[in-house]
């Protein structure tokens, strides 16, 4: 009798501690208010008693104190062509296309114009939108330094096959002057300014793109 006495208040000594936690994993959620779609794990423990739960951060991506972006992320977390869709045709300089194009002449936003013809300037009216915006909130987040875009419209055949820069509607991003340890806060930036999917492609640049509707 004492043995199964012992037994069940071992019992319920465990399910206090489990409920215990699962509280406070609970309050942790909600403090955050983060949604319910499970992608990352929290592990607590009390005794011999362990618990997990999953949980998702804004966009799919997990959890960052700060919001600024890893190499590798994408907001949203999902693929280019499910977002802003799909690639249609390449936009050449005789295409009636192009004269839908803009030219960004913001002085707030630095062009690389590696090609001397413009092209990084030339893209679609929601593309420019986007980027303007961009640009007001890196010089409000930094003093000195200025939006860059090494790559916009492309008309020489430089990027994959289906590259939405050959629509005008892609850029490639960095700081100016060029700073690589800012890169993170410039995709958070970017999501912020309303840039339909921001990828934080490497450690050179971040990459952003939008759908064909106007803004």
């Amino acid at each position: 009798m004492a043995r199964k006495t012992k037994a069940r208040t071992a019992s319920t000594k465990r399910a206090s501690r489990t409920e215990s936690l699962q509280d406070m994993l609970r309050n942790v959620r909600n403090v955050l208010d983060l949604p319910s779609r499970p992608i990352r794990r929290i592990d607590a423990k009390a005794g011999n008693t362990r618990l997990s739960i999953e949980f998702a951060g804004l966009d799919g991506a997990a959890p960052n104190a700060s919001g600024d972006l890893a190499p590798g992320d994408k907001v949203p977390n999902q693929s280019e062509t499910a977002t802003v869709g799909p690639f249609t045709r390449r936009i050449h300089r005789t295409d009636p296309e192009f004269a839908t194009l803009v030219s960004n002449t913001n002085v707030a936003i630095v062009f690389k114009n590696e090609e001397g013809t413009g092209a990084d300037r030339m893209m679609t009216a929601r593309l420019k939108t986007g980027l303007d915006s961009l640009a007001t909130l890196v010089q409000e987040e930094w003093s000195g330094v200025k939006l860059r875009v090494t790559d916009a419209w492309d008309e020489d055949g430089e990027h994959s096959p289906k590259s939405l820069h050959y629509e005008a509607r892609a850029a490639d991003l960095t700081t100016a002057p060029i700073d690589g340890a800012k890169l993170g806060r410039l995709g958070r930036l970017a999501v912020d300014a309303g840039l339909d999917w921001v990828f934080f492609e490497d450690t050179k640049h971040i990459h952003v793109s939008t759908k064909s509707a106007a803004p």
